[in-house]
């Protein structure tokens, strides 16, 4: 398995509830094994086997949400 750990930065993020449903739908996608959003910081933490899923398909499942990644580190694990 190749790990994988990408943190970014969410635009428009208005509430927590937003936040929690931004890391419910990220964490629901097959091979993320942990999605956390902070609300206070507007970061997503996602970690994710990227033999099974990509950055691109995570970020596109956060943008149908209605939110932008305007910055994003990714990091190998």
């Amino acid at each position: 398995m190749a790990g994988i750990k990408v943190t970014a930065r969410l635009e428009q993020l208005s509430c927590p509830d937003c936040a929690n449903m931004i890391a419910r739908v990220a964490g629901k996608i097959k091979g993320v094994s942990e999605a956390e959003v902070r609300y206070t910081t507007n970061k997503l933490l996602v970690r994710f086997d990227d033999s099974l899923t990509s950055w691109a398909e995570i970020e596109k499942a956060v943008a149908k949400l209605g939110y932008q990644v305007v910055s994003a580190k990714q990091e190998e694990e």
